[in-house]
């Protein structure tokens, strides 16, 4: 328990540290703050703009109190506001985020399986031909960047057979509640997804497989196999379960890189998701927009993260005792 709570406290101050980091960095910048809180240069602003968006963005007040009205934006869920594009943050960010959802969730349970039982069984044969090829493979893929494997799909599955779309999360015409609408939108999913599967699934494969690996030769392995159990037994009853909490913490802690990655993935097959708003803000420098997406990243990385340990902990009796692993 005392494991799980310092933890916890890690991801808060953690994310505690972003939400600070997104205020003081825009006041730290050499030049005028409004430049980096609206969006908008100095120097293309006239002295009555100025003066607007001093006010607006409380900059004639103190520090404490500019900070409160910081922490209140993110208390009543606004996130601040885009001048660039006249609206509140979290409502651009609401538009947005389900095409990102509907991507980085499927690609982190996907690549969470495959990476589990692929190098579970690597593991437990290791030094053998399955385990030789698999982890060559995932090595070499490990350093493969997902945009150079999004783009190979796109030109073997999208331009050279045409069994994929390689745009958009819906055909021409298609609206939620038409016939086929689901089936569409799933046929569009399918490339983005397994681009990003693909791309996790190295790290979460090679990390159980190694676990495994080690713990092959430890005495409660070996016990269990001069009982005469079955390897079956062996894996799922003696194996997995003292060696799941490490891969569930990485799992926990790589669900950003996952969104992260998504946002990469969706401006490679032209989907209009949180991807798109972040290369919008980037290029109009929309600061506001910019720091909105980024503490809804941490927010979901810190939700991730103790939703994982909890995980652990009830899988995990030790941990709920206060015991050490053996």
């Amino acid at each position: 328990m005392k494991r799980f709570v310092k933890s916890m406290l890690i991801a808060v101050v953690c994310f505690l540290v972003v939400v600070l980091w997104n205020f003081i960095l825009p006041r730290l910048l050499p030049g005028n703050p409004i430049a980096y809180l609206s969006g908008y240069a100095e120097e293309d602003l006239t002295a009555s703009q100025i003066s607007y968006y001093r006010a607006a963005l409380h900059l004639d007040e103190p520090g404490y109190r500019q900070f409160g009205y910081y922490l209140k934006s993110l208390v009543d869920g606004t996130l601040g506001y885009s001048f660039k594009k006249n609206t509140i943050v979290s409502e651009l960010i609401m538009e947005r985020i389900g095409a990102t959802l509907q991507i980085s969730l499927p690609a982190v349970i996907l690549s969470t399986m495959i990476g589990l039982l692929w190098g579970l069984n690597a593991g437990y044969r290791k030094n053998g031909v399955l385990d030789q090829i698999s982890t060559s493979l995932l090595i070499v893929l490990n350093a493969v960047p997902s945009f150079v494997i999004a783009l190979i799909l796109i030109i073997l599955l999208c331009f050279q057979n045409r069994w994929f779309p390689y745009t958009g999360l819906s055909s021409n015409g298609m609206r939620p509640g038409n016939a086929g609408f689901f089936a569409d939108r799933l046929w569009h999913l399918v490339l983005p997804v397994f681009t990003l599967t693909v791309a996790a699934l190295p790290s979460r494969y090679l990390l159980m497989r190694n676990t495994t690996a080690s713990a092959m030769d430890a005495p409660y392995i070996l016990y269990a196999r001069l009982r005469g159990l079955d390897a079956g037994t062996i894996r799922w009853r003696y194996l997995l379960k003292n060696i799941i909490q490490p891969f569930l913490t990485m799992v926990g802690m790589s669900v950003s890189l996952c969104v992260g990655g998504s946002l990469v993935i969706e401006n490679v097959f032209s989907i209009n998701g949180m991807g798109k708003l972040l290369t919008d803000a980037v290029y109009s420098l929309d600061y506001p927009l910019m720091q909105g997406i980024l503490f809804v990243t941490t927010a979901i990385m810190t939700a991730s993260i103790i939703v994982t340990d909890l995980i652990c902990l009830i899988l995990d009796p030790r941990q709920r005792k206060g015991e050490h692993y053996a």
